[in-house]
């Protein structure tokens, strides 16, 4: 009978990716040790402290917290009331005055594109904006109240 060739040749030896592979049978799993039960830990007296629904609630109605809300609701609010009013009136403008828009205003770049151009500019200008806000008036405030919190939930 002839020896048939696997897929491992010897060293110098010719690889045939034809020769059938022989089928061994699947070793069986070893089967891991079941772990010893844990000791059992004596319970310790519990120090009692206040829950994190209780000490949140009461951040909440902190005077530190309001300062914080108050600070971003004076802004947050009448930008975003601006900048909905200049998309609104770019928008009618569009639909009211086709005329107008269609003014050429530098080459090929009419009033509709320029309006167009200036909302993405007045995008950026307050997100950064709102970024400058944030880290002068609430940033400082609110990691100070966040510690405080963390250390009352210890």
């Amino acid at each position: 009978m002839p020896q048939q060739q696997t897929r491992n040749p010897e060293p110098g030896g010719q690889l045939d990716w034809w020769a059938p592979t022989p089928v061994l049978p699947p070793e069986p799993a070893a089967v891991p040790e079941p772990l010893p039960a844990p000791e059992p830990v004596p319970a310790s007296e519990p120090v009692p402290g206040p829950s994190s629904i209780e000490v949140y609630r009461a951040v909440q109605r902190s005077a530190a917290f309001q300062r914080i809300r108050h600070s971003y609701r004076t802004f947050v609010f009448p930008v975003s009331g601006v900048f909905l009013a200049w998309y609104l009136l770019y928008v009618a403008a569009q639909a009211a005055a086709p005329a107008l828009m269609r003014r050429p205003v530098a080459g090929p770049v009419n009033v509709a594109w320029l309006l167009g151009l200036l909302q993405f500019a007045t995008t950026f200008v307050l997100a950064w904006l709102y970024a400058r806000n944030a880290r002068t008036k609430r940033d400082r405030a609110a990691l100070s109240l966040r510690w405080d919190t963390q250390d009352q939930l210890r």
